[in-house]
């Protein structure tokens, strides 16, 4: 192995654990924005971080020109190679400069709007800006991005290296404005810089560096210690299994042996195929590729229950041994499941390879719609193996404390709490992998975009080996978030299961589910295998269908979702309980006692202003004097009107 290939290694695993521990370090602050939504009160915003103003400028001014700095540069050399290679190579740059100036250009005046609207203009520019809604800049943005595909395709071939240059300086420029504006518009001072709260992250992992290290003084002092390690083990050697994008192709510089040489000549274009050609190192974006990947992963994973199990026996005590018996026999009913809703998908894959599953998915069709049962069952059993909410009974506070880690504090707790998030982010990438066409996008090839539909092509994009690998690793990136997230709003929106409950969903429900939906695929694949090319013909059409249905789902999708987050915050009450519910249909909460009192005989007293309920002997409850004849009204309306008579 060449020192070139031992860096490439080297890179590889730095991105991978980047990528996991940066997600694991967001997933708390997810958490708690979540659970402050949900409570309605105030999310992790204390933490805060004094800069001076001429560092916030520069943070947020030297990226914007660093980066159209060497956007410019890019753009201004000459692609080298045949003529039609050069031409494809110039289209795809203007195309990409047009649309990145599209998106700085909306983007920004959208959250500027935004701020003129919370407060207010200082100038005649924020002041047209913020005529306009924000969705308004949000909606011709998409228009444009949508007019700006076929401009580059418009032009003529000796045009394309100055319309190339063009739209570098365009996108550069856009991009240098933004900046300096944002920049400008610092205060003088210190400046507080919260980041939306993200702060407190870095603040309770330096807490947690300082804290002491205590342990019980009946404990087992190694087992006590290897627990938190055995915890961060599975997660962090399993992802490296895991492909996160598709497969690079370097040109050799003729001693076939990959070096730093052959790093700096990336191919331009791989065709339809994929495949390196002859005379290329082929390089994946995976740390180990492993024929028996999804078996490995399976395996390792059961080393997690030892992490539990240790934490809960070494510590001497009783709620720590309850915690962490439920959390073996929790993971280890869960792990059947989680098995037994994987065969299917393998029997349709036909492979165990990671990098072959994720290929089938993008050539065919994603494993959620060919297995929609599996993925529900295979949903529902990860969820149960990270041991979060609804199934974190081995932590449950209202019955054993805090189960196996009641005994831990300091970084020891810290590597706990990290291992169950990575746990957590690492069954994301799992379903994204096996359900959700792992790194592949719809109709985005090796080649480029290529829109069909069975056999009548819609569009062609030519786009180069480099454009669509980056559209790669960003895709499964951004697949791995979204999912996260998911598991994030599924936390506080589902009540804790009962520990029988959890047991039965486990073998009663998943377990005969999963071994239904194994029948059910032996039986349709065989049906299927005997159909001849006509049947394979319609379930190409069909895969080409969903993939559609993806696109435009997903397109649809982020719509929605930023006209939902521009709209102007509305604030009121979603969930109510139920005595509060019973209360407004008894005509509210002061007409409620005043009944209760009357049924059961109570009277106020002859002449009293005051009304109340007499509770025994010499007790009265008794609400604000008024006027007899005052109407009922709330406690807000009454403070406003004693806060209203002593202004005035």
């Amino acid at each position: 192995m060449t020192s070139a290939a031992i860096v490439v290694i080297a890179v590889k695993i730095a991105f991978v654990l980047a990528f996991m521990l940066l997600l694991a370090a967001v997933a708390p602050w997810a958490d708690r924005r979540q659970s402050a939504m949900v409570q309605d009160r105030i999310g992790p915003e204390r933490a805060v971080l004094y800069l001076p103003a001429w560092l916030v400028s520069a943070l947020l001014f030297l990226p914007a020109a660093v980066a159209a700095g060497a956007l410019i540069m890019v753009l201004m050399g000459a692609p080298a190679g045949p003529a039609e290679v050069v031409a494809g190579r110039l289209v795809e740059r203007i195309t990409g400069a047009l649309e990145l100036a599209i998106l700085v250009c909306w983007l920004s005046l959208m959250v500027l709007a935004a701020h003129v609207r919370r407060r207010g203009a200082v100038n005649g520019f924020e002041q047209a800006v913020g005529r306009l809604d924000p969705r308004h800049y949000f909606y011709a943005g998409l228009v444009l991005h949508l007019l700006c595909l076929p401009v580059a395709r418009a032009l003529p071939e000796p045009a394309l290296r100055a319309g190339a240059q063009a739209a570098g300086i365009i996108a550069g420029i856009a991009m240098m404005a933004s900046g300096l504006y944002a920049a400008s518009k610092v205060p003088a001072g210190k400046v507080g810089v919260r980041l939306l709260g993200l702060l407190h992250v870095v603040a309770d992992v330096v807490k947690l560096l300082f804290k002491e290290d205590l342990r019980p003084k009946g404990s087992d002092r190694l087992l006590h210690a290897l627990g938190p390690l055995l915890a961060l083990f599975a997660p962090l050697l399993t992802i490296a299994v895991v492909p996160f994008g598709s497969t690079l192709c370097f040109k050799d510089n003729g001693n076939r042996v990959l070096d730093f040489a052959d790093l700096a000549q990336l191919a331009g274009d791989v065709g339809r195929s994929g495949t390196c050609r002859a005379g290329y190192h082929s390089v994946h974006l995976q740390v180990a590729e492993l024929n028996v990947g999804l078996l490995f992963i399976f395996a390792v994973a059961g080393t997690g229950i030892i992490g539990a199990a240790v934490a809960g026996w070494a510590s001497d005590n009783k709620f720590s041994l309850l915690g962490g018996l439920r959390a073996t026999s929790q993971m280890v009913s869960y792990e059947v499941a989680l098995g037994l809703a994987a065969v299917g998908p393998l029997v349709v894959y036909g492979s165990v390879q990671l990098r072959a599953i994720v290929d089938w998915q993008g050539s065919h069709a994603w494993g959620i719609f060919v297995q929609p049962l599996a993925f529900l069952l295979f949903f529902a059993a990860s969820v149960a193996e990270t041991r979060r909410v609804p199934f974190d009974l081995p932590e449950g506070e209202s019955e054993i404390v805090a189960g196996y880690v009641l005994e831990y504090s300091g970084m020891k707790f810290g590597m706990f709490f990290l291992g169950e998030y990575l746990e957590f982010i690492f069954s994301s990438v799992l379903l994204v992998t096996l359900f959700l066409g792992g790194y592949h996008l719809p109709f985005l090839g090796p080649g480029g975009l290529d829109v069909a539909i069975g056999t009548t092509s819609l569009l062609h994009l030519p786009m180069s080996h480099l454009a669509v690998s980056l559209l790669h690793v960003a895709a499964f990136a951004g697949k791995v978030v979204f999912v996260t997230w998911f598991l994030v709003f599924i936390r506080w929106t589902l009540p804790r299961f009962r520990y029988d409950q959890l047991m039965a969903l486990g073998w009663k429900t998943l377990l005969p589910l999963g071994l239904g939906n194994i029948l059910l695929t032996g039986l349709v694949v065989l049906a299927l295998a005997s159909g001849g090319k006509d049947v394979d013909a319609v379930l190409q059409t069909a895969g080409d269908v969903t993939q559609a249905l993806v696109a435009l789902g997903a397109l649809v999708a982020l719509v929605i979702l930023i006209t939902w987050l521009l709209e102007p915050p509305r604030y009121g009450r979603f969930v109510q309980s139920s005595s509060a519910r019973q209360a407004a249909s008894s005509g509210g909460v002061e007409t409620a006692a005043r009944r209760v009192g009357r049924d059961r005989g109570f009277r106020p007293r002859p002449g009293s202003s005051r009304t109340g309920v007499r509770c025994g002997p010499g007790l009265r409850a008794r609400s604000r004097s008024r006027p007899p004849d005052e109407p009922g009204v709330g406690m807000r309306e009454r403070l406003l009107a004693k806060g209203a008579r002593l202004d005035g």
